[in-house]
């Protein structure tokens, strides 16, 4: 009865307290050791000319075939400024760096934080570092262009809709 007692205790204590250490949260330690061998702070300065790149073409896009004023030119062109501006001053790692380590926080565990660390340090995780801003290029580039080939569909059904919603709007109530 004693061992039982015992044993009930153990387990009891266990329910009651399920976070063992390996699933203690990670430490901002951990947490920026990963960010630094992942050079996530050098993936998010080179996001920067991307994302303007990227601003910047859906722009054209969106204006394409419409002829500018060069009163308008120049209100799009201070526009682009203006939001590049935003971006540049709002995503800036002192921003970027709280919230990365708060999202790492909340979803990893410290044991999982050493296990990425433990990878990122190995010849195939270097390989991920070194390749992947190759791969996100890679993949946006052939996001705009899929993009591209589904606009005319996309503004179709948004023109479609507009037409059913003021046939919808114009009908008698009752």
């Amino acid at each position: 009865m004693k061992k039982f007692s015992i044993a009930l205790l153990f387990l009891f204590n266990l329910a009651a307290f399920p976070a063992s250490a390996a699933d203690a949260p990670a430490s901002d330690a951990s947490i920026k050791q990963l960010i630094e061998i992942t050079n996530s702070k050098k993936m998010l300065d080179g996001l920067m000319p991307q994302m303007d790149a990227m601003m910047k073409s859906s722009m054209q896009q969106a204006l394409a075939g419409n002829k500018m004023t060069a009163e308008q030119e120049a209100v799009v062109l201070e526009m682009q400024k203006e939001l590049a501006t935003l971006l540049k001053n709002e995503m800036t790692w002192e921003t970027i760096e709280p919230m990365f380590l708060e999202i790492y926080k909340k979803s990893f565990t410290q044991k999982e934080i050493e296990g990425m660390l433990s990878f990122y340090q190995s010849p195939a995780g270097q390989a991920v570092i070194k390749k992947m801003p190759l791969v996100m290029q890679m993949t946006m580039q052939m996001m705009e262009r899929r993009m591209a080939v589904m606009m005319p569909k996309l503004e179709k059904i948004s023109a479609e809709s507009v037409e059913k919603l003021k046939k919808v709007s114009e009908q008698p109530k009752g």
